[in-house]
């Protein structure tokens, strides 16, 4: 586990528990960029209030809320008043928590934003505290287990119908494809159009409709998604700036701190560290 320069947050890596990114942490004066993972995310408010915005709506996380948003959901955060607040956070594959309890069928997609159940709530608190003390490994899976079953019996959904219109949904993929390929690049509305093969209005309303981030955020958020990976596996900070798109090591580290909460070398340490622990 490691603690993050000049915030208070610690952030570590559990393997028991899917793979799974745990983050404990207090902001005040402190708010986060519009943003994805790609991962689903659940926070447990634990002091303060926090209001989050999300595509078409905004809404407010007190002590005691656990909310949760889906991968690839853009949102948002920021205090309520000058107390800021304190949370606890997992990232995971949702994917991986259906295969956890033998689930099968489509997606996962949760319920949420915020999920009103006392139950789950404990059990997502207990596994938490459990985890950042490495306290012992098979009480903390089972409890695991029953938030899990818990959660996919009780807080999802069907997954939405969208609906083609005409070259969009291809378009938007390869709008993916181009902006993913070029993180070291400045790239022009129109030449993805064109690549694309429609009109630059029409594509920034689709993409921004389908995404909920025009392309120029898109990009933002796929650079700071590269750098992650490469951190992950351990590569210089330096280096993993200069890779992912980044004027240098400091651009890097203002925007991953406005986004992860926590800066480039203290998630790269996480990672380092539960290696270490696992070897």
């Amino acid at each position: 586990m490691r603690r993050s320069d000049n915030l208070e947050t610690a952030l570590w890596y559990a393997a028991d528990l899917g793979g799974a990114e745990l983050l404990r942490g207090r902001f005040v004066d402190y708010s986060y960029d519009l943003h994805t993972h790609d991962t689903a995310c659940f926070a447990l408010v634990t002091r303060g209030a926090i209001r989050i915005r999300t595509r078409g709506r905004d809404f407010v996380a007190r002590a005691g809320d656990l909310y949760a948003i889906d991968a690839d959901e853009p949102h948002a955060g920021w205090p309520v008043d000058a107390a800021g607040w304190s949370l606890r956070t997992i990232h995971v594959d949702a994917e991986r928590l259906k295969a956890r309890v033998g689930g099968d069928g489509p997606r996962v997609v949760l319920a949420g934003p915020i999920l009103r159940d006392a139950v789950l709530v404990d059990a997502f608190e207990q596994v938490h505290r459990d985890s950042e003390v490495a306290g012992p490994t098979l009480p903390r899976e089972e409890r695991y287990l029953e938030f899990v079953s818990r959660l996919l019996a009780r807080h999802t959904r069907e997954p939405p119908h969208v609906a083609g219109v005409g070259r969009e949904p291809r378009a938007i993929r390869l709008t993916r494809e181009y902006l993913d390929q070029r993180l070291d690049q400045r790239v022009r509305l129109d030449d993805i159009a064109s690549a694309v093969g429609l009109p630059p209005f029409r594509l920034y309303r689709a993409f921004e409709r389908a995404t909920g981030m025009s392309p120029h955020a898109y990009q933002r958020q796929a650079r700071l998604r590269c750098a992650a990976h490469l951190l992950r596996q351990g590569n210089p900070i330096h280096d993993v700036a200069i890779a992912s798109g980044f004027a240098d090591q400091a651009h890097l580290t203002r925007s991953f701190r406005r986004t992860m909460g926590v800066t480039p070398g203290a998630y790269k340490a996480a990672f380092a560290d539960s290696i270490a622990r696992a070897g």
